[in-house]
């Protein structure tokens, strides 16, 4: 279902990482830097709030950046983690990052920022379309469905050993740890 919406969860904090870079021109203070890193490498929700809040406008901040990619599935309503979109909207933002030389959006910095930040995610944030990779660049993201105790269930990014992007998005599971089983499964299903 490849126009599916699905929950984004904490994976919407590469576009708002993203977002960020792109108003700065890749020029992040040091409290902008301290909020990304925490963003990225440790999913810290606090972070993501407060970057959205005191450099984006709020929680609608990264609309911008989904109208100039042509992220027309993506919207966001009351918060960043309940964002809707789909893989094939993500896959435009991983591309941009990952597979553009030259690109309109994010300037050279900010792309290699970028990488920096989803190439060194802490070992509790790594699982997910990294399965069966030495290397890869991630971004995971998990929260309970709205009114309900289904999960959705998210990995994106770039597996540099295959020169693939990839976006996985999963929702109705059981709990966290089965839409992990299922995200890596298909992750390795990909690398054959």
């Amino acid at each position: 279902m490849p126009d599916h919406r699905f929950v984004t969860a904490s994976t919407t904090k590469v576009a708002v990482l993203a977002q960020l870079l792109h108003v700065t021109g890749g020029n992040l203070n040091a409290t902008q830097q301290d909020l990304a890193q925490r963003m990225i490498r440790y999913s810290d929700n606090t972070a993501t709030t407060n970057i959205l809040d005191w450099y984006l406008g709020g929680v609608r901040g990264c609309q911008p950046l989904f109208q100039a990619l042509g992220m027309n599935a993506t919207s966001v309503d009351q918060h960043w983690a309940r964002t809707e979109t789909t893989a094939g909207d993500q896959l435009r933002l991983i591309h941009e990052i990952f597979m553009t030389d030259h690109s309109f959006y994010l300037n050279q910095r900010s792309q290699n920022y970028i990488k920096w930040l989803m190439g060194s995610v802490s070992a509790g944030q790594n699982w997910g379309i990294s399965a069966g990779s030495r290397r890869f660049y991630v971004k995971n993201g998990w929260n309970t469905m709205y009114n309900s105790s289904l999960w959705n269930v998210a990995s994106i990014g770039y597996i540099p050993d295959g020169g693939y992007t990839i976006a996985v998005y999963t929702d109705s599971n059981p709990g966290m740890q089965a839409g992990i089983r299922l995200i890596e499964d298909l992750a390795r299903a990909t690398q054959n």
